[in-house]
Formats: C-alpha cells, structure tokens, sequence
C-alpha cells in the first residue's frame, strides 16, 4: 500500500539514531515488496541519502580523522559494490523455482545474494550489538562501503567498527552519518545512470523523503532519552525471517 514505505521510512529514521543502522535494512526490506531487488536498493539509497544529509547538518560533531581513515576507503568500496550490483541485475540467472511445486516465485542469483545478506547482517546485528571490532578502521570502512553499494546493508557495520572508538554519542551520529553520506554520494551516482527507475513512484518516494527528514528531526530531539535494544533485536529478528522469505522465493 502507498503508506507502508513512508511509514517504514519515518520509523526507521527515529531507530537509526540509537543503533547507527537501521534506515537502510527496515526500509529496503519494505522497498523489496514494491520493486525489483536492484530498484529497491537504489531507492533506498537515495532515501538513505537525504537522511544522512540532514543528520549531518543538525549534528555537528564529526571526528574528521575516522572520516578520513574510514570513510574513503568506504567512499570507493561502495562504488565496487555499485558496478557489482547493476552486474547481477542485468542477468537473469535462476538459481532454482518451485513455482510449480510450492507456489514460491523463481529465485534468482541478485534475490539469494540479498536475502543472504538481510540473514547474515540480522545476525551481526544481534551478536554484535553494542560491542567493538578490533579490525583496522580502513578494512571496515572498505567492508561497510562495499556491503552498501552491494545491498544497502552497511550501517551495521560501520556501527561495529565505530563503537567506542568515537567519544560522545553527539560525535558517534555525526560522524557515522557523514560518513555514510559519502557513501550513498558514491553509489548513489553508480545507480542513476546504470538502473531503470520508469517504474518509480514519484510521489511515493518524494513522501517517503520526508518522512525520513521528520524522523530526523525527532531522533535529535530524543538522542539523550531513548534506547531500543528490544526494537533492535525485533528488526534483526524480522530481517532474518524476510531474508529467508527471499532466498526461498516466498517473495
């Protein structure tokens, strides 16, 4: 229905501000209802784009050398990551199709990939929650960057690789949002020109927009006052079901 992705959106956006992740897996798991997997990604990015834009001008307290160490690696990861994905979509390989015998749909390669990494990246998100890495901060920035261009998924990573390693919560979402800001920059760029949007619906996406902005605006109001460990582990939960509903074809 036209509301569900507006309000996927707007609730997404209020979530990411307490796990630096969430706008980009909750919306692309609705955007994948609604359009073909590669669109939807695309879609999502842009959306993500806007978002990160708008947390970066309200929340001013980036640390410069993380963005240097860690966000142009992800910055020219995610244009790999780019090319990669408008690769697989412009192949129709079916891995499988039991249409005839479990009315399932036809799975194809770019389906699997992503619904195998909707599964994989719930659970990094509920084992790794709130916990650190100690890998270096340029290989997580070039993983994170790469897993966004790839399938949208990339804030869960960076949250890992980030945590404790950024002071203030103020300069954690700053700093996580320019950096992803510089991502969707780069694949985002990738997407206009090689992906087919006549299928798009303008208003739709003009409303879900602002939808994300509105969230922003209210998650920095609420940034000191809320946590959503239960919501968190609700999502991941939610995404491991609707990744496992792709790869088997359900949807």
């Amino acid at each position: 229905m036209f509301w569900i992705i507006p309000l996927v959106a707007f609730l997404a956006s209020i979530l990411t501000f307490f796990s630096g992740f969430g706008l980009g897996t909750l919306l692309m798991a609705a955007m994948i209802w609604y359009y073909p997997p590669e669109l939807a990604i695309a879609l999502t990015g842009f959306v993500h784009f806007v978002n990160s834009a708008l947390k970066s001008a309200l929340n001013r307290s980036v640390n410069w050398k993380i963005v240097l160490v860690f966000g142009l690696p992800s910055l020219l990861a995610a244009v790999i990551g780019s090319v990669f994905l408008t690769m697989l979509s412009n192949k129709t390989l079916i891995l499988f199709d039991l249409t005839e015998t479990l009315l399932t749909r036809p799975v194809s390669l770019l389906k699997f990939i992503i619904g195998f990494f909707m599964m994989s990246f719930s659970i990094l998100e509920l084992t790794l929650k709130g916990k650190s890495s100690a890998l270096p901060l340029w290989l997580g920035g070039a993983l994170s960057g790469f897993m966004g261009g790839l399938s949208g998924h990339q804030g869960a990573l960076r949250s890992v690789f980030l945590m404790n390693r950024v002071g203030e919560v103020s300069a954690f979402v700053s700093t996580a949002a320019f950096i992803g800001l510089m991502t969707d920059v780069s694949r985002n760029s990738i997407y206009l020109v090689t992906l087919n949007w006549g299928t798009v619906d303008i208003p739709q996406l003009v409303l879900t927009v602002i939808a994300a902005a509105a969230g922003v605006l209210i998650g920095t109001r609420l940034l000191k006052k809320i946590t959503f460990g239960f919501i968190q582990t609700m999502v991941s939960i939610c995404l491991f079901l609707l990744g496992s509903a792709i790869i088997t074809g359900l949807i």
